[in-house]
């Protein structure tokens, strides 16, 4: 189509092409006409050579373009087209000669003759029918009113045998072709004529639901294997080396010296934490979360009656209070300033440092589930978030990136009300989906999402990162079709399809059906279950779940106590997350089957195991220093054992030293201690 001029018919100016309808023919041939140009040359033979075929049967099929071969075109340009098939001078003289059904018979063979304007010079093109990519009425109408004549090159096209033709009505077909290597467009199959446009002015067309075809995207195909990482199988040998890489030592230390400085001060002269000493108290809040959480006083845990031998073994009940009372994460003297800028100040460093440990000790399977948590507590906080639908309304608010088959916390970053950062003209939940999966991107995996995230705008976004993206929309967003607000048969689907989106309306109940966004999917298969479920609710359903479960998870054994502290909250859902990420690193390195709850009790014991030795040490040193009578006093002394700053002429029995009525207990007369 797009040839040179000749000499004779440069100066013809190209009209606009026209797609002409004929009204006139029987039912069974009821098509669209389209006409093509006549062509112009220099010489004045008529000849009707030129054949095109015009009307597209009721099935649909594609049009494309080729010369005849070995044929030569003397008009090489494109003018007006024909104002109809009756205004042929062939058809005018068939119609004098042998009347209307030679004329019928005529258009029944489909073919529309061309010949140069002026002279009447014949030419001679093929249009061929083949089925490649299936366009509606209106989408073939639009292409054929913007082609642009510039990019026709007269590329030879395919032939395509009779058995291709497909015999859905009101169909029309055009054959584009794609310089991709995985699955494109092109390759979809739009069965029916239904379009919608939404507010935004997104299109919505109409794909038939079929079984899955060709080969998986590029954006589909992983890229590493998941697992643990290289760091984490060099270091995980034990329980405790597991909870080593994601609280490093570092972290230890940090929480140590600020919690020695708040005791300092407070002038507790007396107090002094040692790092085995805060390994053993974050051990007893484990088997506190393991044996009876906060239903039990903490007085219990060191009964004889009620409590666990491991606690009386290992600390004093007086220390472990102490430890909680100065217990820090950051440095008080500059907190004033960091806040200003870090709400989370008081604990963002322990916590992203927690992030990043999970970040480089494992690494995700293809499906990610984005999803919120919210930690209970009542603790006085700036961002403390209520949500009715939740079991307990008040808490603090994280979002949370999880592995969908393994439930390993991935990523996690608090709530902490308007974020002044957040560029301009991007949503909330964009920003939130991007900054969890900017560790992931670029690998080929899936990210799994619920109403709240999911966007049409986030699904381009992330597929530019080759990250696709499902789940469930609402249908109150503004590039939502109308149709979704309509109901249906019950169990019925309906595909619907906007670029490399797809969007599946299922009816699930009688007045209820649920909007799945999907790039993951590009044609959707329906399973012939009784329930006639879209491959992409299964998948859903199967990838939905990942934080709810490790939030469960969590509860299950949460070393959650009472605490009037926001930061200590926080670093109780720290310690829940830690033990989650610690079971899976422990299994996937060494290769064991072990329940979580044992493998806890395990941590524990590694985790008091020195603060033990060094009490049962201290006890027998200050045993051998002492005289075995004591003779009393001469005058009264301060008591050794609390600080109450009484005096007295009393000795406790088991440790020797000075003791006041208030730090004992009667029958036999022991300290706090020693009790």
């Amino acid at each position: 189509m797009d040839l040179p001029l000749p000499s004779s018919c440069a100066d013809t100016p190209p009209v606009v092409p026209r797609v002409m309808k004929e009204e006139d023919l029987s039912d069974e041939e009821h098509g669209y006409m389209i006409p093509f140009q006549d062509d112009y040359c220099t010489e004045s033979n008529i000849a009707y050579s030129e054949t095109q075929q015009t009307t597209a049967e009721k099935q649909g099929y594609m049009i494309s373009f080729q010369d005849e071969e070995n044929a030569e075109l003397p008009c090489k340009t494109e003018t007006d087209y024909l104002g109809s098939v009756s205004g042929h001078p062939d058809i005018t003289q068939q119609n004098g000669q042998n009347g209307q059904n030679d004329e019928l018979n005529l258009r029944r063979k489909r073919r529309l003759h061309h010949q140069c304007a002026p002279c009447g010079k014949a030419s001679s093109r093929f249009s061929n029918l083949k089925k490649r990519r299936r366009y509606t009425p209106r989408q073939a109408l639009d292409l054929l009113w913007n082609i642009d004549e510039m990019e026709s090159e007269g590329e030879p096209c395919e032939v395509s045998d009779g058995d291709d033709e497909r015999e859905d009505e009101g169909e029309f077909n055009l054959n584009l072709e794609s310089d991709s290597d995985s699955e494109s467009d092109s390759e979809i199959d739009y069965g029916g004529s239904f379009q919608e446009t939404a507010r935004d002015g997104t299109v919505w067309a109409e794909q038939t639901a079929g079984s899955i075809r060709g080969r998986a995207r590029e954006c589909n195909i992983m890229t590493e294997t998941p697992g643990p990482t290289d760091y984490a199988k060099d270091n995980v040998r034990s329980p405790l080396s597991s909870l080593l890489c994601l609280i490093d030592t570092e972290m230890w230390e940090t929480i140590r010296k600020y919690t020695q400085a708040e005791a300092d001060r407070n002038n507790a002269d007396q107090f002094t934490l040692t790092a085995d000493e805060l390994k053993a108290f974050v051990g007893l809040i484990y088997l506190r979360g393991i044996t009876g959480g906060k239903r039990m006083n903490l007085d219990d845990y060191w009964s004889a009656d009620l409590g666990n031998a491991i606690f009386k073994e290992t600390m004093s009940r007086q220390k472990f209070r102490d430890i909680m009372r100065y217990l820090r994460f950051d440095d008080k003297n500059t907190r004033s300033a960091r806040l200003v800028a870090d709400k989370f100040a008081m604990i963002s460093e322990i916590f992203d440092k927690f992030v990043r440990n999970s970040i480089a000790s494992y690494t995700p399977g293809e499906n990610i589930t984005v999803d919120e948590q919210l930690f209970p507590t009542k603790a006085r906080c700036r961002f403390t978030q209520y949500m009715a639908n939740k079991p307990d309304k008040f808490g603090i608010k994280f979002w949370v990136a999880a592995d969908s088959q393994t439930k390993y916390m991935l990523n996690a970053f608090p709530y902490l009300g308007k974020d002044e950062s957040r560029p301009a003209g991007e949503g909330l939940s964009e920003n939130v989906v991007m900054r969890l999966m900017e560790p992931f991107l670029g690998k080929g995996r899936n990210v799994t999402t619920d109403h709240f995230f999911t966007s049409l705008a986030l699904a381009k976004n992330l597929l530019v990162h080759e990250t696709t993206i499902l789940g469930t929309m609402k249908k109150i967003r503004r590039e939502m079709p109308p149709c979704t607000q309509a109901q249906s048969e019950r169990y019925s689907t309906k595909v619907l399809k906007a670029g490399n989106a797809t969007l599946t309306i299922y009816q699930a109940k009688p007045k209820k059906n649920v909007c799945i966004l999907s790039t993951m999917h590009p044609t959707v298969s329906i399973d012939n279950g009784a329930k006639k479920r879209p491959n992409t609710i299964s998948h859903y359903n199967s990838t939905k779940v990942g934080v709810d479960v490790m939030d469960q998870m969590a509860r299950l054994y949460s070393v959650k106590g009472g605490t009037r502290r926001w930061p200590v909250a926080v670093f109780y859902n720290l310690l829940d997350l830690a033990a989650i990420n610690a079971h899976i690193l422990y299994k996937q390195c060494m290769n064991v089957s072990i329940i979580r709850r044992k493998f806890i009790l395990e941590l524990v014991k590694e985790l008091c195991a020195n603060q033990k030795m060094a009490k049962a040490a201290g006890a027998a040193s200050r045993k051998r220093l002492l005289p075995e009578t004591p003779s009393p006093p001469a005058k009264r002394r301060q008591c050794q054992v609390g600080r109450c700053w009484n005096k007295t002429f009393e000795i406790c029995q088991t440790c020797k030293r000075h003791v006041c009525g208030k730090c004992t207990k009667t029958a036999p007369r022991l300290c706090f201690e020693c009790c």
